[in-house]
């Protein structure tokens, strides 16, 4: 029989001759061994050298997305770190032929195993895993339970279908059932999620009590707003500031009073959270934006938090034509001794509100030197109609500008926006093609496409590209579309599912074919690495490896999880190692949730000229937890960001590849557009 990975796997078979014979090929069990390990990075530690092997072929069948069936058997057959590591790479490749393996994997002889195996049928989300997954919430291992839960929340299943599966199965302490359902309740949809959340607040655990008021806010129901109301006084801070971000999506008109205390708060996140809401409350139209406010809003301009002052300038729109704040904010958007960020926030503000300086400033600020100011200036003219000065933009030398310009001329969605769009399919920047070909969809010809497909063959990036298939889907869908054409652009898809030499192209065309209801074509390999690269990659990050950060404000200091996601360390790794981060930016900080850098671009639409997959794993977005930016799934490049407060609703959709040890302070002290002074390899690059 001749195996996919056959090479590399006979390459494993000799390295391990000397030590454990593969069962599928002596027909006997041994490869078990007796170590139990507590998690992956547990077994490394236990013996590197030994698992080097294994580890570099499972990393090569990640990165193909292919099986191999003998493969998959001798590590299911092997010593508990192996059959651990399986469950974790068959749920990365997402195969739903490996469901019964990863089932059998759930109910192993080792909790370990069993984890890995929870977290693997999370993330391949076959909701034919529901049964085996609702006999798991009652492991007798308490982290094999929460992690089948998570999975269900995954795959679909109701938060009261898991809730009675932990009561009727095998009867739980009260304690031990909601500490495997309240950290992933907010998972759930249904309105059964505020009937458990609403129970586990009365939990007298601090932890379990900010996990069921987590699951009312994160995405709120009006049956939770009065809940939220009495946790605005909670003693957690982060509670408080959970509840504030609740109430904006389903407060009322009587909520803004409630809120105000908030505004004084010793805890930014709590009044960043408290302005956000306010400002989304009135606009909604549930109140008028109340004077009495305003005073204190202008105090927080000035705010020595940095997130909190820009979050004030923000939601001062709401304010406007309020003439102490709209005064302030032109002011500001106007000057230029002032941060570019708070010109930024300013000028969009009195946009915002419709402030009558906001069209000159505009105007003004269009012409500025910062290609990041004359992008705002775009996004400005957009929500003020001033096309004159989006024509102007539309033609600027930066791209991004050019970007900025032709997403907020669409907004209008009329003639003139549509004559824009397709005038920018020539554009030799394929993000703003992209732009152009995501506005107009289905309104492109096949043969429009075509030349598209030719035209955008040498990108770098492949955003272009990757629109032009989803272009295909829609004409094929369009109602008016002939029979002929129609047929063309099935014709297209199937061969860019086919031959198209970026795996994401392949994997796009091949998704929108099934989604057309056609046969999902085979799209080979993702990959053509051979072994010899991943045991270099692994030797490459072994041991503790570290990154420090320089900016203008300290430096962070970054551990990386290489146990966890070798690939993407590495990645990180080589980028720093050749300069790649110093003088970029942080393009995207967002208080209270994130700072976002890597981007050559500024924009947040660039990256190093190739992607890298997903390496989803365990680890948790809590404060300091530094992640790999995606634009979907595989599509990590460079774009990284730190966690500035806990996300929970991250885990397991993007990559966790470390964590911040020191210099938290600074990271929380960031504003867009700060730069990476220089990015050093603590013990320099292997």
């Amino acid at each position: 029989m001749r195996h996919p990975l056959g090479p590399a796997l006979c390459a494993l078979t000799i390295a391990l001759a000397s030590t454990c014979a593969p069962i599928w090929l002596l027909g006997c069990a041994s490869g078990r061994s007796t170590v139990v390990a507590k998690s992956t990075e547990d077994a490394a530690a236990f013996a590197p050298a030994s698992y080097r092997e294994e580890r570099a072929l499972l990393l090569l069948m990640e990165d193909r997305r292919t099986l191999d069936a003998a493969v998959v058997e001798h590590f299911a057959s092997g010593a508990a770190p192996l059959r651990e590591m399986l469950a974790v790479a068959l749920g990365r490749i997402g195969d739903a032929a490996t469901r019964p393996t990863l089932e059998v994997l759930l109910v192993d002889a080792d909790a370990a195993v069993r984890r890995a195996a929870a977290f693997g049928l999370g993330e391949m989300g076959d909701r034919a895993s529901t049964k085996a997954l609702l006999r798991a919430v009652a492991d007798s291992d308490p982290e094999t339970g929460g992690l089948a839960v998570e999975a269900l929340s995954k795959i679909g299943a109701s938060a009261t279908e898991v809730n009675d599966a932990l009561a009727a199965i095998a009867p739980l302490p009260t304690p031990e059932r909601w500490g495997r359902l309240l950290p992933y309740l907010f998972r759930f949809k249904g309105t059964d999620v505020v009937v458990l959340a609403v129970e586990g607040l009365k939990t007298l655990d601090p932890t379990m009590h900010a996990q069921a008021a987590y699951a009312l806010a994160r995405e709120p129901q009006e049956g939770g707003a009065p809940w939220l109301r009495l946790l605005l006084a909670d003693s957690d801070p982060s509670v408080r500031d959970w509840a504030a971000r609740g109430l904006g999506a389903v407060g009322e008109a009587g909520d803004l009073a409630r809120l105000r205390p908030l505004l004084d708060d010793a805890n930014a996140g709590v009044v960043i959270q408290t302005l956000r809401s306010a400002k989304r409350l009135i606009g909604a139209g549930k109140i008028a934006a109340p004077r009495e406010w305003t005073p204190r809003l202008r105090a927080l301009f000035d705010d020595p938090r940095p997130g909190v002052a820009v979050t004030a300038l923000e939601a001062a729109g709401a304010w406007l034509l309020d003439e102490t704040l709209g005064g302030v904010l032109a002011e500001r958007a106007g000057s230029e001794t002032v941060s570019q960020r708070h010109r930024e926030v300013a000028l969009l503000a009195l946009a915002d509100g419709k402030d009558p300086r906001a069209g000159g400033l505009a105007d003004r600020v269009a012409r500025a030197a910062s290609p990041v100011l004359r992008a705002r200036a775009a996004e400005a003219a957009g929500k003020l109609g001033l096309d004159d000065v989006l024509t102007r933009l539309l033609a600027d030398q930066e791209a991004g500008v050019r970007a900025a310009a032709l997403d907020a001329r669409l907004q209008r969605k009329d003639e003139a926006a549509w004559n824009a769009a397709r005038a920018a399919l020539v554009d030799p920047d394929p993000i703003v093609r992209s732009t152009a070909i995501e506005g107009l969809g289905a309104q492109l010809p096949l043969a429009e496409i075509t030349r598209g497909l030719a035209a955008s063959a040498g990108d770098r990036l492949d955003d272009a590209q990757l629109s032009l298939m989803r272009a295909l889907g829609a004409r094929a869908k369009a109602e008016k579309v002939e029979p002929a054409e129609r047929a063309g652009c099935l014709a297209t898809l199937q061969q860019a599912a086919s031959t198209h030499d970026d795996f994401l192209v392949r994997r796009q065309a091949a998704d929108i074919l099934h989604d057309l209801g056609e046969a999902r074509p085979a799209i080979g390999a993702a990959s053509d690495r051979q072994l010899d690269w991943y045991r270099a990659a692994l030797a490459r990050i072994d041991g503790s490896r570290e990154v420090d950060l320089a900016t203008p404000r300290g430096t962070v200091r970054i551990r990386l999880a290489c146990q966890e996601a070798p690939l993407t360390c590495l990645n990180f790794l080589q980028l720093a190692g050749q300069g790649y981060f110093d003088g970029l930016t942080f393009h995207r900080v967002v208080p209270d949730f994130v700072a976002q850098a890597g981007d050559p671009r500024g924009d947040g639409s660039g990256g190093p000229g190739f992607t890298i997959r997903d390496e989803l794993n365990r680890l948790r977005y809590r404060r300091g937890a530094v992640g790999m930016a995606l634009s979907g799934p595989d599509t990590g490049g460079s774009q990284f960001f730190l966690t500035l407060t806990a996300q929970p609703h991250l885990d397991g959709g993007y990559t966790i590849f470390g964590d911040v040890v020191s210099g938290m302070d600074v990271a929380d002290r960031l504003e867009q557009g700060d730069k990476i002074l220089h990015a050093t390899i603590v013990g320099g690059l292997r």
